[in-house]
């Protein structure tokens, strides 16, 4: 028997429902859902909450599937309930994008759910998974195989998803529905062995019986002995994913390889997973396969190695560093800006700016000795000063040299990105590279005890947060 008090301490327990939430109660018309949206209702005094249902008709199973909308729709007026009902081809869904029917009916329901849930402006959506659906789905993920994490199974809360008959089982929920004359549409289709879930529920778990009357009850225990664990180490992770992680504004997040290679592999790949769903926000990006192989890449760090993943995210490494992004080669940086005297000239493509003057060899004090500000002589530039960023085959005369060389061999040295390149700025006349800004400027343009004009130039990094 269904206790009030139990769902309750529930709810409280998980943090399922705030005083005044607004929420969406999913309603197939099963026995399940019934209960819950019967048991929300009655509840609804105690959390002052406005509840919402609905139904998603998914067209499998013709007019009985039409009699479970008017079922729902018959339920919720009763109940005062607004109901919002829709029809949709589940199996045209599935055909057009590659699903199994289960796989597409899962995504258009939680589409559906979303859609309601902002129209009517609600904090939560409930759903009606029980005891006995945590036990068949930690059953499932075990013949498929999976790590800790697939075995917490179904968790009470996740996001605005919230479960509060998850501690309930099966056989209470119909028990209350009789009590108290609800009478639920009955699915046939789930008292037949023709769906990998419904297997589990008609043959397996009552082979398991045999050995354990409470084999339910014992596996639901299971996944939330795991649950626990799995969320202590999630903390873990979390703690040295938000230590390590630098987040660029471009689409891309670097990790120091140094900093993750000797972590524990249960850790690994939940920093991994991290930084997959930090980039594209979408949990469980990743599988098993995608781990293996960026533990390889980790592994082996060889920079300019890369793994491509799945929706557009794109892993290389490149000097002792991890790099996640879902930036695409092919667009290729390009800028180039004559520079005006006095004044300072924007470079947007880098979020940054360049000015100079010019002043007599008396007036210096001292040589700049800041990255982004260097004295030149001004007599041994050629024409216009440019700003613009690397060219195939451009050369460049290092201070202290006594030749030149490759650019790209001096961003080699400095372990510069290759995703960076394009984005460091170069001063220039019409002739030679006065300055790898932030780097190196060129033996040809020093100042000397025989320079009598000095250009001073500075670069700022302007921010646009």
């Amino acid at each position: 028997m269904i206790d009030l008090d139990k769902i309750k301490k529930t709810i409280d327990k998980h943090q399922l429902i705030e005083i005044g939430d607004k929420i969406v109660v999913a309603v197939s018309g099963g026995p399940d859902s019934v209960c819950l949206l019967h048991i929300l209702n009655e509840l609804k005094e105690t959390y002052d909450i406005k509840l919402y249902g609905a139904h998603l008709n998914h067209n499998f199973r013709g007019i009985e599937a039409q009699k479970d909308a008017q079922y729902v729709a018959k339920l919720c007026e009763d109940l005062k309930i607004m109901c919002f009902i829709k029809s949709i081809d589940v199996t045209q869904h599935a055909k057009e994008h590659g699903y199994t029917l289960e796989e597409a009916g899962r995504i258009l329901r939680y589409q559906f759910f979303d859609e309601v849930s902002e129209k009517v402006g609600a904090h939560k959506i409930s759903v009606a998974h029980n005891l006995n659906d945590q036990a068949e789905t930690l059953l499932m993920r075990m013949l498929r195989g999976t790590g800790i994490q697939g075995l917490t199974a179904i968790h009470h809360r996740r996001d605005k998803i919230i479960r509060p008959l998850l501690d309930v089982n099966r056989n209470d929920i119909e028990e209350y529905c009789k009590i108290h004359g609800l009478a639920p549409r009955i699915d046939h289709t789930n008292l037949q062995p023709i769906y990998h879930r419904n297997k589990i529920r008609l043959e397996l778990i009552p082979s398991l019986e045999e050995y354990n009357p409470n084999i339910t009850e014992t596996l639901a225990k299971t996944a939330e002995l795991l649950k626990m664990d799995s969320d202590f180490i999630d903390l873990q992770a979390n703690d040295i994913y938000n230590l390590l992680i630098k987040k660029d504004k471009v689409n891309r997040l670097t990790f120091p390889i140094h900093g993750i290679n000797k972590l524990h592999p249960s850790l690994l790949t939940r920093i991994l997973r991290l930084a997959a769903e930090d980039l594209v926000g979408k949990r469980e990006v990743l599988e098993y396969k995608h781990i293996q192989s960026l533990t390889e890449l980790i592994q082996k760090d060889v920079t300019g190695k890369r793994v491509e993943l799945p929706m557009g995210i794109t892993v290389f490494t490149n000097y002792e560093k991890l790099v996640f992004t879902t930036e695409k080669e092919g667009n290729k940086l390009s800028f180039s800006y004559f520079l005006k005297d006095d004044t300072f000239t924007d470079i947007p493509e880098i979020d940054g700016r360049i000015g100079y003057y010019i002043i007599k060899r008396d007036q210096l004090l001292d040589i700049p000795k800041d990255i982004y500000k260097k004295a030149f002589d001004w007599d041994k530039i050629k024409g216009k000063l440019i700003v613009r960023n690397r060219r195939d085959g451009d050369r460049f005369w290092p201070l202290g040299m006594n030749g030149t060389k490759k650019l790209k061999d001096l961003f080699i040295d400095y372990k510069v990105e290759r995703y960076n390149r394009d984005r460091i700025p170069l001063l220039c006349d019409e002739d030679e590279i006065i300055w790898v800004i932030g780097y190196r400027i060129s033996d040809l343009f020093k100042v000397t005890k025989a320079t009598e004009r000095i250009l001073i130039i500075e670069f700022e990094q302007v921010n646009n947060a």
